[in-house]
């Protein structure tokens, strides 16, 4: 079965583009919004791994952090909060 988006048809193994996101600090503390498709996290200024905390969607009220983030990684991954980390940006994901 295909599936039709964005004025294309894409098979059901295919990679859908993203259709539009937005930029959050996690520095900033807790930001929450809709289940998203992927995060993408920036690199660091100096290029120290880092962390990011977030809330994954099927699991509300409950903590993940991922580490040793390098920057510039895609993580395919649905959630629903950014808690924290050192990050300079997540770019959240639809």
């Amino acid at each position: 079965m295909d599936i039709r988006a964005f004025g294309s048809y894409y098979g059901q193994t295919a990679q859908l583009p993203y259709a539009s996101g937005f930029e959050h600090a996690p520095s900033a503390g807790l930001k929450r919004f809709p289940a998203c498709r992927a995060i993408f996290i920036e690199n660091r200024s100096n290029n120290a791994n880092g962390y990011v905390t977030v809330e994954m969607a099927d699991a509300p009220g409950q903590h993940v952090t991922v580490f040793n983030l390098e920057g510039n990684q895609l993580l395919p991954i649905s959630c629903t909060a950014v808690l924290s980390g050192t990050a300079s940006g997540v770019f959240v994901l639809y």
